[in-house]
């Protein structure tokens, strides 16, 4: 008799997840086509329809439900042998599968990257980049090995290193009265008549931003919510409002190219906090360790 692939079951939860073929596939850093494939053979070798599909939407079946939740626990279980094997293997060697979100992803892998290639030439490290709760998802259910977010943010049952303080800055166009101040620093005082442009909901950027300012302040956010920080900036450079950056983006060629001013934002006391996560049952600790070392260096 034959049994389902690990492959197979594994395209199956990522289905059940996400009820769309191309994030399934995306997230289990395969094709779309292949996806679909290792789905019908799993249905052709149970015998039964596991997803109804309609040009619109993606459905489990009842028995796909079942079927999807049983194989979450094998997955889950398979996952830890895999690294358990990994463990007495040499160090930061074989595949390995990181996910980072869309604010630190641009702003730190392509200088990083490069150095740890030549650092550990036999690591495989494959990449996603997506929002935070998102890739946390992916973490839990196996399908990454760890992930870099920014805190605050919860991440009970995870082993956390915090890798970075990343200070909030003020950015606004050239010709904006508050860049002609004679101040060191501006604070939310002196920004809680501006519009402000931000982050749209998912971005955990947002949220970091709101912390950072006043009850005034976030009245004058404005509706307009951006999918990117290119987005953020363009609409800075356009003179139509201000909005708050991180240091890692104050510091990319995004701002470098752009015709904006940049103010230190209340002597530095609002920051995001970069860390590096894994699930504590991981047998990997010691290289997720050296890894986190090597991004901190760097960051």
């Amino acid at each position: 008799m034959y049994h389902p692939t690990f492959k197979q079951l594994k395209y199956l939860l990522a289905v059940s997840n996400n009820l769309h073929f191309g994030k399934a596939a995306k997230e289990c850093f395969v094709s779309q086509s292949t996806l679909s494939s290792g789905i019908q053979e799993l249905e052709k070798l149970l015998n039964i329809r596991l997803i109804e599909r309609t040009k619109r939407n993606v459905f489990l079946t009842p028995l796909g439900k079942q079927i999807a939740n049983n194989s979450e626990k094998i997955i889950m279980e398979m996952n830890d042998l895999l690294d358990y094997a990994k463990s007495s293997q040499e160090v930061l060697s074989g595949e390995t599968k990181l996910g980072v979100i869309p604010t630190i992803a641009p702003y730190v892998l392509p200088h990083v990257m490069p150095k740890l290639k030549s650092k550990y030439p036999q690591l495989d490290l494959k990449l996603i980049e997506d929002q935070t709760a998102n890739i946390l998802e992916m973490l839990f259910n196996g399908n990454l090995d760890l992930v870099i977010i920014a805190k605050p943010y919860k991440t009970d049952n995870l082993m956390t290193l915090n890798l970075k303080k990343d200070h909030f800055y003020v950015a606004l166009p050239n010709d904006n009265p508050l860049a002609k101040k004679n101040k060191k620093s501006l604070n939310s005082t002196d920004i809680n008549r501006s519009k402000i442009f931000l982050l749209d909901e998912g971005h955990c950027l947002r949220d970091h931003a709101l912390a950072a300012c006043d009850s005034k302040t976030k009245a004058n956010v404005d509706a307009f919510k951006a999918t990117s920080l290119l987005t953020l900036v363009q609409m800075v450079a356009n003179g139509t409002g201000i909005t708050l950056l991180p240091e890692l983006v104050i510091n990319s060629r995004l701002i470098r190219d752009s015709n904006i001013k940049i103010m230190d934002y209340e002597n530095k006391k609002n920051f995001r906090e970069i860390c590096i996560c894994w699930r504590k049952s991981s047998p990997r600790i010691v290289e997720f360790q050296l890894l986190a070392d090597f991004f901190k260096k760097y960051l």
